[in-house]
Order: C-alpha cells, then structure tokens, then sequence
C-alpha cells in the first residue's frame, strides 16, 4: 500500500501563544467484530502566537484497509483484498479502494 497522504489546514487561534508547541497523537484504533475500526487518524499540531498548523494523515479508510492488510494479514495484500468483507449497501461491491 501507498503512504498515507499528508493534509495540511491552517488555523487562526484566537488565544496568544509565546512559545511554540507541538501536539503529536498516533493512530488510535480498536477491533470490533474481528475488524478494524479506526478511532482517530495521526496528526500533529504545531501552534505559535494567534496560527495553528494542523496536519493529518490518511483517511478512516485508508487505515482500516491499513490494519487489515498489515495486521490482520502480515502484508499480504492479495489475501487481504479477497477476504475484505464489507461492501456497499445500495450496489453491493466492496467497498475496497486500491490506494
């Protein structure tokens, strides 16, 4: 699978902040019905005097897909893609994106 995609917003704070500081969390997930379920994307803040830089990366789907491929299969995307189950609702295709 591809890297994860870096998406950069910018921010106006509306409290003063003399020294800069950095906020950085990893992904947060859990497993629910023996899949995964991202809680929470990697991100980074960084904010300084009255601007906030807020960074993320990836998407939930994107590591769902992620944790299954990695986790659940040891890399092994071809049997990850075959035994991804979950699938649109209204067309019934798997909702699996080739990243």
């Amino acid at each position: 699978m591809k890297k994860a995609k870096l998406k950069l917003s910018i921010y106006k704070k509306n409290k003063f902040i003399l020294f800069p500081h950095l906020i950085k969390e990893k992904l947060q997930w859990k497993d629910k019905f023996k899949t995964p379920r991202c809680e929470r994307e990697p991100y980074f803040i960084v904010e300084w005097l009255w601007f906030g830089i807020y960074g993320v990366w990836g998407d939930d789907q994107y590591w769902e897909q992620w944790l299954w491929v990695n986790y659940y299969y040891n890399g092994d995307i071809d049997k990850a893609k075959k035994e991804w189950n979950w699938r649109d609702i209204k067309t019934n295709q798997s909702t699996w994106v080739d990243f």
